[in-house]
């Protein structure tokens, strides 16, 4: 009857120990000081427990899908360490830009560098497909992560799709405004750049660009390509784009005098595929149906 009893106890035991291995493999602590890393894992089904500088986040990239049961950390370069200490992760997730922290983060847990940018890579959406499945493989989601790659295709090949039903799509100008005479423009081997380039929508910013596929440029940049379509991104760094009705370098545009400015929310331009999906989708929506008729400003602005 005792060694029945011991037997029932052990296996139950085993039972109960099965039962929770899933849990811990499945749903690590996560703790990530990367953007990317930080929407990535969330998309993966991995919500972090801790993010850096998640209130700027929320309005750089528009209300991205990440709970408040999130903490925030502190900042990106210098995070809050004995925040994260009290958080217990299982794991940081890092990217090589944060590499100096390293000596110290790996004081409170096993540390991981995801690289979602790389100079060695020309392709930003390339280089995010590499990350998420490498991040994939890390949370022990690889199903999980050929299903986000798929909803990303699936997103530009639908806005590829909306660009190009009237015939030849006009070259795209990307931007993000920095004042009211300068701004940063995408090119090609930005995350939004490759995207769209892999389903045949040209970029008509053609010259070099830093590590995160952008340039930062004075407005008068956007004349070398006069039947381009500027695109630009929120938050404006001023009230409204009726701003720029007396600013003469913007009014100077032909996409301006024409009527080719489209606008979307905010969404960031860094290199999670969550953000890449958003931005398609924001902009199959705000395309004009007829690309030769004046387009449509997000937030009721029109020049």
């Amino acid at each position: 009857m005792r060694r029945l009893m011991r037997h029932l106890t052990v296996s139950l035991l085993l039972c109960g120990l099965m039962l929770a291995a899933p849990v811990w493999a499945a749903l690590p602590r996560v703790v990530a000081l990367d953007w990317a890393s930080a929407e990535t894992a969330q998309a993966l089904g991995v919500t972090p427990v801790g993010m850096a500088q998640l209130a700027d986040y929320r309005i750089w990239s528009g209300n991205m899908p990440m709970p408040e049961s999130v903490v925030d950390v502190g900042l990106r370069m210098e995070p809050n360490l004995e925040l994260i200490r009290a958080l217990r992760p299982d794991l940081i997730l890092i990217s090589p830009m944060q590499q100096g922290a390293l000596p110290l983060l790996q004081r409170l847990a096993p540390v991981r560098i995801i690289a979602f940018n790389s100079f060695e890579q020309p392709d930003g959406y390339q280089q995010a497909r590499q990350a998420t499945r490498e991040l994939a493989r890390l949370l022990s989601r690889p199903a999980e992560g050929e299903a986000l790659l798929a909803e990303t295709e699936r997103a530009l090949v639908s806005l590829g799709k909306r660009l190009q039903a009237q015939g030849k799509v006009r070259p795209l100008y990307l931007l993000r405004f920095a004042d009211r005479r300068h701004g940063w423009v995408l090119g090609a081997n930005s995350l939004f750049g490759g995207g769209l380039t892999s389903v045949g929508v040209p970029l008509a910013w053609q010259r070099s660009t830093n590590l995160w596929g952008f340039a930062s440029v004075p407005l008068t940049a956007l004349m070398d390509e006069p039947e381009a379509v500027v695109v630009y991104i929120e938050p404006l760094p001023f009230p409204a784009l009726t701003s720029l009705r007396t600013n003469q370098l913007w009014q100077r545009l032909p996409a301006v005098r024409e009527g080719r400015v489209v606008g979307l929310p905010p969404v960031w331009l860094g290199n999670g595929l969550p953000s890449l999906i958003a931005f398609s989708q924001l902009l199959a929506e705000r395309w004009p149906r007829d690309p030769m008729a004046p387009a449509q400003h997000s937030g009721g602005d029109h020049l």
